[in-house]
């Protein structure tokens, strides 16, 4: 009688002769063919790399040149924290800066970051990229109502508890936005108590 041990064994030995058997009785069609299909695979392999290492520079060059130094990924990585999970609190906080609590809220449906992953976060990050962009072209326009035209779609306000200036023309506005917003509610609750 055979052992389990000795069956395995030979039940693994002739699984690898029977593949040593196939390979051989293979045509020169078919080696090659499977060979392109290897090659093909590997390829795939390599471009799917490719677009996730150029992915994290792209977040990583935001982060460091939008975030603070607590999400710098190289202390971070001294630190002992893994490249996925400094990768992904460089997204989430990227989305809680620039992204405003109602368009997260609007793409999300919730409006803490901590609980966004995946293809809703890709989407985030991508309108806080956005965002960034608007910020920066309005830094560079000199006159007040060419940045006002330019933020009139993004309500900046300091009643957003998302809300970071990046300069001191982004806080007035967020300030005049905050009193408008204040103002008007004043005058609709006067005119409900009076109704």
């Amino acid at each position: 009688t055979l052992s389990l041990k000795d069956y395995e064994e030979y039940m693994a030995y002739k699984e690898s002769k029977t593949q040593d058997s196939s390979t051989k009785q293979l045509s020169i069609n078919e080696r090659i063919s499977r060979e392109l299909a290897d090659a093909q695979a590997r390829e795939e392999q390599d471009q799917k790399l490719l677009l996730e290492a150029t992915r994290i520079n792209e977040i990583d060059t935001l982060a460091s040149k939008h975030l603070s130094a607590h999400f710098n990924k190289d202390t971070l990585l001294a630190k002992g924290y893994s490249l996925k999970d400094i990768m992904q609190a460089q997204r989430r906080e990227l989305v809680r800066k620039y992204v405003p609590a109602d368009d997260i809220y609007a793409i999300a449906k919730v409006r803490d970051t901590q609980h966004l992953d995946g293809e809703v976060l890709e989407q985030l990050v991508n309108l806080a990229k956005v965002n960034i962009k608007k910020r920066i072209q309005a830094n560079t326009i000199n006159s007040k109502s060419d940045i006002k035209l330019n933020l009139s779609n993004e309500e900046l306000s300091i009643l957003d508890p998302n809300f970071s200036p990046n300069n001191f023309t982004e806080l007035n506005i967020a300030i005049v936005n905050a009193y408008k917003l204040r103002r008007e509610q004043f005058y609709n609750l006067r005119k409900q108590k009076t109704a």
